[in-house]
């Protein structure tokens, strides 16, 4: 039960990490000072959403992992973060905290230069995310 259940949070996984993979492929630097059509923010958009939805399904699988391995799960984000780093899942606990930072941040930001940094920023960490899901892979 636990298995298959762990399996469809994988796949959920995988198939989302391939978007943000796609978007990260095509990825050109936000220019400040050019004006953007409307189709052209698209891709910035998707961007934006698939990395948004990768965080959030990451740190949810890292629970799933948790239950699978100990039958049990962690009170705090941090305590579950400890757990993935302990069996060498990750590297780096505040990686994880600044990319959900990150994801809070996509939201709520308008202006051109913070726009420019938010996305130089998901293109970086979504490298990260790809070794930590080549990881999982391997623990499994």
């Amino acid at each position: 039960m636990r298995s298959d259940l762990i399996s469809k949070e994988l796949e959920d996984l995988k198939n989302a990490l391939t978007l943000l993979q796609a978007s990260i492929k095509k990825f050109t630097p936000y220019k400040i000072r050019k004006v953007y059509t409307p189709d052209e923010l698209e891709y910035y958009d998707s961007l934006s959403f698939r990395f948004e939805k990768s965080i959030e399904l990451m740190l949810s699988f890292f629970k799933g992992i948790e239950i699978f391995a100990y039958a049990k799960t962690s009170d705090t984000l941090r305590d579950r973060l400890l757990v993935m780093q302990k069996l060498n899942i990750i590297d780096d606990i505040d990686f994880w905290f600044e990319a959900r930072t990150l994801r809070n941040r996509i939201a709520h930001t308008y202006i051109r230069e913070e726009l420019k940094d938010i996305y130089e920023e998901i293109y970086k960490k979504s490298k990260i995310i790809f070794k930590t899901f080549k990881r999982i892979e391997n623990y499994l």
